[in-house]
């Protein structure tokens, strides 16, 4: 497969940035109508992978890559419909901890199998290959931020 002109040389980054969007944007849109099957947003589908354990608004706004004060209505959102609920933080009761439910373990379970488990977006690489890209991924997560 020839490589695209924009990937020789100085424009490497430039194309791998743009097929990576290109990727992500895929993954949104498949995520995204899966998620809509539950009336949920990808957001809050996250928010519940996020929530194995329990975090403070802050630790998941981390997670999320979202800033706290726009988180507010997706867990307002996810506690209204007793997904998850806000606890006193035991080591500091100023902090509000958000504990997913068991009607939240349950969903999170059934959704979160739908929306990132039957992503079509890597079909087209064999699982070694989607095997090495998980690792180069991870590394790319895992590097420090520069």
């Amino acid at each position: 497969m020839a490589m695209p002109a924009e990937a020789r040389g100085d424009d490497l980054a430039r194309a791998l940035t743009a097929t990576f969007f290109g990727v992500v944007q895929r993954m949104k849109q498949h995520s995204a109508r899966k998620a809509a099957e539950w009336d949920m947003s990808v957001a809050q589908v996250r928010a519940l992978y996020a929530l194995r354990e329990p975090l403070s608004m802050r630790e998941l706004a981390e997670r999320l890559y979202l800033d706290p004060s726009n988180l507010t209505a997706l867990v307002d959102r996810l506690e209204a419909l007793g997904l998850v609920e806000r606890q006193a933080d035991p080591d500091d009761r100023r902090v509000k901890r958000l504990v997913i439910t068991d009607k939240g373990t349950r969903l999170s379970d059934e959704i979160i199998g739908a929306v990132f488990e039957e992503s079509p977006v890597f079909d087209a690489l064999s699982e070694p290959q989607q095997r090495e890209l998980l690792d180069l991924l991870t590394r790319l997560v895992e590097a420090p931020a520069p």
